[in-house]
């Protein structure tokens, strides 16, 4: 369907037009021209294929305009040349595949810029042109292999940006060099295998980023990122996770490079006598100090450097050491606690039945007496 091209007459004092979900496939060029006063225009969820060149001339008023879920392939060379005051653009949710460099011409202080869910394959900041107050840019989920850079001048208002979803597989040198200010960004869920020292280097100001679902190689290439995340103190991505190589997959980025010692050079502790071996270890591992041994027949001293499996046998006697002595503080403690509950015991009970124990006292007197006095019979009847 269609709009009349005469639809709008006579109402130059309208403000905001909502013709969004009508199934309109196409606008004539002057259609929104009687309404020079408009501050919202909402295109979105229509069947527009085409954007007529002047389709918004004279919208000098306009500060938002969406354009989401259409049907557009292309963006007109300066179609928004009239629409200086424009903040919000949504071409969101279309099939643009390509842009060219005076698409958004005359945007000057275009605040938000929606470009998520089309078919760009890459993308240059070139076709971005003075937009010198664009504080956000969504690029999400569209094909993007590439980005790069072609800007003679300095974003400094950009700071959000949404690159999530796509294929970027290489982030060219010096692509973010023209953002100092950026805050934000999203490179979640792309073909990513590393990043660069020189792209690091020009994220200066983030304060939020994120990096799962990337095709992360867990080698000496990492490394650069590993360290710059381990000092970014922002809001960061923890689930990041190795696709390669075949051993760590599937294991996250920064315990496997700790695990496996991917990028720390691990330092050789240098004693008197240099220890050198005729094969090279598998693994880079720490060399302790040379055991010295005083042999009678001989003066000199000689240093045998321990095997690398000994390693872990002064530690094993340190744990025993360690867990006797507290095998016998434990046993001591029970020792004195089973002492002091047979008092309390013996306590308890003569508290309670002070007869009993009398009477246990007294017939064992009786007993003593008893047994002296046959003792004395039977000296006495003896013969002398």
């Amino acid at each position: 369907s269609s709009v009349d091209e005469d639809a709008f007459q006579g109402i130059r004092r309208l403000k905001e037009l909502i013709l969004s979900s009508n199934k309109i496939t196409i606008l004539a060029n002057a259609t929104f021209h009687p309404v020079p006063n408009l501050r919202n225009l909402d295109l979105s969820y229509n069947k527009l294929q085409i954007l007529q060149s002047e389709q918004f001339k004279g919208l000098r008023k306009l500060l938002s305009l969406h354009l989401r879920s259409n049907s557009l392939k292309n963006v007109p060379v300066r179609v928004f040349q009239d629409c200086r005051n424009m903040e919000f653009l949504d071409v969101g949710y279309n099939r643009l595949r390509s842009l060219s460099r005076n698409a958004f011409a005359g945007l000057l202080k275009l605040k938000e810029l929606h470009l998520e869910h089309n078919q760009f394959s890459k993308v240059n900041f070139a076709h971005f042109p003075r937009l010198f107050n664009l504080h956000s840019l969504y690029l999400q989920w569209n094909r993007i292999r590439s980005i790069s850079q072609g800007l003679t001048w300095t974003w400094s208002a950009l700071h959000n940006l949404d690159l999530s979803g796509n294929d970027i597989q290489n982030i060219e040198p010096g692509t973010f060099q023209c953002l100092p200010n950026l805050q934000k960004l999203n490179l979640d869920s792309n073909k990513l295998t590393n990043v660069t020292q020189e792209t690091i280097n020009a994220w200066i100001s983030l304060t939020s980023i994120t990096l799962s679902g990337n095709m992360w190689e867990c080698s000496k290439t990492i490394c650069p990122l590993v360290f710059w995340l381990k000092n970014f103190k922002g809001n960061k991505e923890s689930t990041m996770i190795c696709a390669g190589p075949k051993h760590i997959q599937g294991e996250k980025v920064i315990d496997a490079v700790e695990t496996y010692n991917i990028c720390n050079e691990t330092p050789v502790l240098v004693t008197e006598r240099a220890y050198q071996t005729t094969k090279a270890p598998p693994k880079p591992q720490f060399i302790p100090k040379p055991t010295v041994y005083k042999l009678e027949s001989q003066p000199s001293t000689s240093y045998t450097p321990s095997p690398s499996p000994g390693l872990q046998t002064p530690m094993a006697e340190q744990e025993y050491e360690h867990v006797s002595f507290h095998k016998i503080i434990a046993g001591s403690v029970a020792l004195f606690l089973s002492v002091a509950m047979i008092l309390l015991v013996i306590y308890v009970s003569w508290k309670r039945y002070p007869a009993s124990m009398k009477q246990l006292q007294q017939n064992s007197m009786m007993k003593r007496r008893r047994k002296k006095a046959r003792e004395s019979e039977r000296q006495i009847n003896s013969p002398l």
